[in-house]
């Protein structure tokens, strides 16, 4: 907030400048430097926002704005005890070198730690400087700036600057939340963030199958579904067609790979393509739901690839943008924050047209014409691509290509900014794209066993490898994050790591040539990584975890037994999915749809693996392939009936009723109520009839046959449904004199009922609560009612019979009495021997 007030009031300076040239200011200009720190009073170890500026704004001789800024610029800290740590400050945007301020004259850091307890002060140098172009030199005078004051207590502050206080804190597990994220609430970056389609999100290639770790937020912890959505026509047939499935297995292998963007889902629908007078060409679909509930927000025309993040605002992305370095400068500095588009290509008369749809409405905002195929960026307006195109590119290059670059007629190669000959292979053929470095500092190329890696930025030549074992395109794959390349050595059944940088292997992993099915392993969505270590499922059944240090292997999971496969196990399927988020793998295991065999074969589902150990912590039958992740949900289409599913933990309802007439104290009565599923996908039409009342809530231990009876049509459990266990619900009461007194806590039934027994003993009124605190599948819920306690009567007295009167017996009744224990006895003896005689 500092900055940005500090950027406003400095271009309001600026604007009211004179706007004559800079030759009518008499040279060298006078210059004049401030200094703040932010706030007054820090705690030890905590870090204060400081700001630096100078005025007048820094322009050129044509009074232009000059976006490299002033320069030299050097702080000076003076502790408690007088001594000094001088130094240049790096701007906090990371865009500048140390010492540079930016375009408006400015620069801000958090990065200083002051170490001693007591009164500060700051203030900074700046040297005599000239800035110089083609309309003339301008001359700066040197400054030195007012100082700024700052104390330093033991204590921690609590400060919005220092530590984001009030808003800082992230929301408890069992607390529900939902998108868009309030912007006070910077710190929940660290349980949110979008998942860009078939890659990890963050600032990472997109368009990149191999890529498949979300690092931010939580993955659901048990099996629970919060929805479900028509994905394509899927589900059997039936009828003439027996056990034939409406899906085509090519459907789900290429629409897999949802898009979630600020707390929304977009898909493409999966329809024939309309191809009318109306629309003049063949027109596809797309969709956009809310991720937490799954209603639909919109349907566009159009079709999408990914989701893509570009600095600045649309204006600063069909404007030229400066190159200082490596790094593009956007104009006007719109670069501050990152616009979300939906991306998607189309070929009409033989023509490319890259479209870039805007993710709040799915209008089409920009059309680019004759295109070649490249690799874009997240979070940049840079693609890279390899391709041999005689019209487009005049031959086999590889490029760069730059958005900011296009011309306005919008025609794509006006966006390349190098290009160079891409060598021939040992087959004759050209190489095409493989990867590009996290940080876009290297490009790859490849084929077969050829590599080459060239330099981003320049083009230039890096390094080139031959291997000397066969590789297919589907045994080879970049690594997330780190700069590095697998490949699969089918004959060894070893894996293989090269580094992007250099074209060196690292290591290779030990063979499991041991395991003949998983031999027949391919790479295609069954491999991701974290910053540690690489994760590969296996036709085998099992998961494996190797080393990103040495390659060596940390654990392999256990196969799920089944008779249903001629692996003799559940197959991790090469044409799953494969996701990992919050420290758990979600993995597809079953059916390969790219085998296409129709009936489908049986027991397909998601198993959720722990990362650290391999153990499996559940399954969830039903043919869903696991494909993103954001936002604590997981979602995944299924084989098996066309939808799709979103897991994770689902609102819930907790109700509770008490007698609501006076209850006599030291009475037992019963507090009843409920704890109720009220997820989405809890109100369809059938649950509705199945429990008029509400789906109860059920405990994390048994939601996988939960789910799996309620959802995926189980049909044992169809017709025996499961008796399962509810939910924890606790139960307080406020008493007549205010105390707080537990209950007790009553765990709900099957339907979602609970009750529990309860003696008041004060007379008065009380005000009874009950609470579902949460768990891994739902977030918490509460409800309260109120009660009356009346004193207990006073028994009234009877008069006491004299001794005459107790022992005044008829004769009459005394030979009743005698004849009905004379009966008793009687049954007791032939019971007796009856029960003798059946033990002889």
């Amino acid at each position: 907030m500092t900055l940005i007030l500090l950027l406003a009031v400095t271009l309001m300076m600026a604007l009211a400048q004179p706007t004559s040239a800079q030759a009518g200011i008499a040279q060298p200009e006078k210059t004049v430097g401030y200094a703040s720190v932010a706030p007054t009073l820090i705690g030890l170890g905590q870090a204060p926002t400081v700001n630096l500026w100078v005025n007048p704004l820094p322009t050129t001789y044509a009074y232009q704005p000059y976006f490299k800024g002033f320069y030299g610029v050097t702080v000076t800290f003076v502790r408690p005890d007088g001594t000094k740590d001088t130094f240049m400050p790096t701007d906090e945007t990371g865009s500048y070198v140390a010492g540079q301020m930016q375009s408006l004259g400015a620069l801000f850091f958090t990065h200083y730690v002051p170490n001693m307890v007591g009164n500060w002060s700051l203030s900074f140098t700046m040297p005599a400087q000239n800035i110089t172009d083609s309309s003339g030199t301008v001359q700066y005078l040197g400054c030195t700036s007012g100082t700024a004051y700052f104390t330093v207590q033991a204590d921690t502050v609590l400060a919005g600057l220092l530590n984001g206080y009030p808003w800082a804190e992230l929301p408890n597990s069992n607390v529900y939340w939902s998108s868009s994220i309030n912007d006070n609430n910077r710190e929940w970056s660290q349980i949110s963030g979008d998942w860009t389609g078939v890659t990890i999100t963050g600032a990472t290639v997109v368009s990149s199958s191999a890529l498949r770790w979300q690092p931010y937020g939580s993955g659901p912890n048990t099996a629970h579904i919060v929805w479900t959505n028509p994905f394509y026509a899927g589900g059997m047939v039936g009828g003439d067609y027996g056990s034939l499935s409406y899906a085509m297995s090519s459907q789900l292998s290429a629409g897999t790979s949802p898009v979630v963007m600020d707390g929304k889902v977009f898909t493409n629908i999966f329809l024939p393509a309309l191809s009318t007078a109306a629309f003049g060409s063949s027109v596809t679909q797309f969709q956009c739901f809310d991720e937490s509930t799954g209603k639909v927000l919109y349907i566009a025309n159009g079709s999408i690839s990914y989701g893509i993040h570009m600095p600045g605002s649309e204006y600063a992305q069909s404007n030229t943008a400066t190159q200082e370095g490596g790094l593009v400068v956007l104009p006007n500095s719109y670069g501050a924050y990152q616009y979300p588009y939906l991306w998607g290509s189309a070929t009409i008369s033989g023509i490319t047209y890259w479209n870039y749809y805007d993710a709040l409405t799915g209008t089409l905002i920009r059309q680019i014409s004759n295109c070649s195929s490249a690799r874009l960026v997240d979070g940049t307006i840079l693609g890279f691509g390899a391709a041999n195109s005689p019209t487009i590119l005049g031959g086999a290059y590889l490029y760069r290509w730059n958005l900011t670059s296009v011309a306005s007629n919008n025609q794509w190669p006006t966006g390349i900014t190098w290009k160079v000959k891409m060598p021939t292979t040992l087959t004759g053929t050209y190489p095409s794209l493989f990867a590009v470095g996290m940080q876009s500092d290297v490009v790859v190329i490849g084929t077969k066993n050829q590599y080459w890696g060239y330099n981003s930025d320049t083009g230039a030549s890096l390094w080139n490898i031959t291997l000397p074992y066969p590789v297919t395109s589907n045994e080879e794959c970049p690594l997330s994050n780190v700069d590095d390349f697998l490949v699969f050595d089918s004959t060894a059944n070893t894996f293989h790591v090269y580094s992007m940088a250099t074209g060196a292997e690292l290591w290779q992993t030990p063979s499991f040539a041991g395991s003949p099915w998983a031999t027949t392993y391919t790479i295609y969505r069954t491999e991701t990584n974290d910053f540690n270590n690489m994760y590969i499922s296996f036709p085998d059944g099992s998961m494996r975890a190797y080393s990103l240090t040495d390659g060596h292997l940390l654990w392999t999971s256990t196969p799920i037994p089944s008779t249903e496969y001629t692996e003799n196990v559940v197959p991790m399927s090469p044409a799953g999915g494969l996701v990992l988020v919050g420290g758990n793998l979600y993995v597809y295991a079953g059916y390969s749809t790219a085998y296409q065999i129709d009936p489908v074969p049986r027991f397909s589902m998601i198993l959720c693996i722990n990362a650290t150990t391999g153990d499996i912590l559940y399954t969830l039958n039903g043919g869903v392939a696991p494909c993103a992740a954001a936002n604590g949900y997981l979602l995944g289409a299924s084989i098996f009936d066309g939808q799709l599913y979103c897991l994770g933990k689902g609102p819930t309802q907790t109700t509770v009723s008490a007698p609501q007439t006076a209850i006599t104290a030291g009475t037992p009565v019963i507090i009843s109520g409920s704890a109720l599923d009220t997820s989405p996908a809890s109100s369809s039409a059938t649950l509705t009839a199945m429990f008029p009342n509400g789906v109860p809530a059920i405990s994390d231990a048994n939601m996988s046959v939960w789910m799996d009876y309620l959802h995926m049509q189980n049909s044992t459990l169809v017709n025996s449904p499961p008796i399962c266990n509810g939910v924890p619900v606790t139960l307080t009461a406020i008493d007549p004199n205010g105390n707080v007194n537990v209950i007790g806590t009553a765990t709900s039934d099957y339907q979602g009922n609970y009750g529990f027994q309860w003696i008041p003993t004060t007379p008065g009124s009380y005000h009874i609560f009950a609470t579902f605190t949460g768990s891994n599948s739902y977030y918490i819920s509460s409800a309260s009612t109120y009660a009356t306690v009346s004193s207990a009567s006073t028994p009234t007295s009877s008069p006491t019979p004299t001794s005459t009167a107790q022992s005044s017996v008829s004769n009459s009744d005394m030979l009743m009495y005698l004849a009905i224990g004379v009966v008793v006895i009687i049954i007791a003896i032939a019971i007796a021997t009856v029960l003798n005689l059946r033990k002889k």
